[in-house]
């Protein structure tokens, strides 16, 4: 994603079409939360000093008109998706309203599919694909689909399989991993050996470690500064939709219902009523800010002897403000 300005013409646009989606299409009530999300979504993703408010009604016909790039088209479809969980209940009515205006864009997006599945309880339909995805495109090192990947997955659930830790090379990525410790204090690759030892995480290579291509992960939490609380996870997962070309609502749509929806979507923790609209979006907008997508090829051994705040610098990271700060510590949503 990005974050642009629009002109007044186009938010008008935007917010009839975010409305459509919270009202499914006038005809239902809109939440608190949702009618926040609206106006945050103007504030931190399209530059609205003054952001106008949610009215109840129908997609806006002149959509496509409004929005003839197909980049911008995408993003907008995405921010989209993102609004039926706001409510809990993530009823199909406002899945259809993405849908359609999905079509009217010309947009094909893979997340629009999971969205449906997951509205109708659907879960088991879409979770191999989902599984194939972020093996494909979240796991590997190089940032494109390649076979190491699933053979680390393998070794994962099958670690006494012969010759697999060898032809995987997982004695010399402990060794790699192990060396971080002695760089210098402050850069990411000591940074990334504290991280480790403080959540007493195995790092990779290690006997119970995650494929070294997950911990991807946890460099997203140390560059993006959110903590592995589950409040954090869902301010994280909303910063990554915000960095990533590829997998903006495969991270985004998953954390959004099991840490809000309170519906077990996939594997992993689960909650309610997590969501904060201006912090998310505020989240979603600082990945969309970053000059670097991290999973397009990104790789920490090209950057463990930088110094992290050089490096958020670098990558146009913007900072926390003092409330926004204050608001996420609050939440123990901040890594210290």
């Amino acid at each position: 994603m990005h974050r642009v300005k629009l002109t007044l013409e186009q938010n008008s646009v935007l917010v009839q079409a975010l409305s459509a989606v919270i009202t499914a299409g006038g005809q239902m009530s809109a939440s608190a939360d949702e009618l926040e999300s609206v106006v945050a979504i103007q504030r931190h993703l399209f530059g609205q000093d003054e952001p106008l408010e949610a009215v109840s009604g129908p997609l806006p016909e002149s959509l496509a008109e409004t929005f003839p790039d197909p980049a911008m088209r995408l993003q907008l479809v995405r921010l989209m998706a993102m609004l039926p969980p706001v409510d809990k209940q993530l009823p199909i009515d406002k899945v259809e309203i993405v849908e359609a205006a999905a079509r009217q864009l010309e947009v094909t997006e893979f997340g629009l599919v999971m969205l449906r599945c997951i509205a109708l309880k659907q879960y088991k339909r879409i979770m191999f694909k989902l599984m194939k995805r972020f093996v494909n495109y979240y796991w590997p090192i190089s940032g494109q689909p390649e076979w190491r990947a699933w053979l680390s997955m393998w070794w994962s659930v099958t670690p006494w399989f012969p010759g697999l830790r060898s032809w995987l090379g997982l004695n010399e990525l402990l060794a790699k991993y192990r060396e971080l410790e002695e760089l210098p204090p402050g850069t990411l690759g000591n940074e990334v050996y504290r991280y480790y030892e403080r959540n007493d995480f195995p790092v990779p290579g290690s006997p119970k470690s995650i494929p070294e291509g997950w911990a991807r992960h946890e460099i997203y939490h140390i560059i993006a500064n959110y903590q592995t609380s589950l409040p954090g996870e869902l301010y994280l997962a909303g910063f990554i939709a915000g960095n990533t070309a590829e997998m903006s609502l495969d991270v985004a749509l998953p954390a959004l219902v099991q840490l809000h929806t309170g519906r077990q979507f996939a594997p992993g923790p689960m909650a309610e009523g997590l969501f904060r609209a201006d912090g998310y979006f505020r989240a979603v907008a600082r990945g969309a800010s970053m000059s670097v997508d991290l999973l397009a090829g990104w790789q920490l051994w090209e950057h463990a002897d930088v110094p992290l705040n050089q490096l958020r610098a670098r990558y146009a990271l913007p900072d926390f403000s003092v409330e926004e700060r204050r608001s996420l510590e609050a939440q123990d949503a901040v890594l210290a």
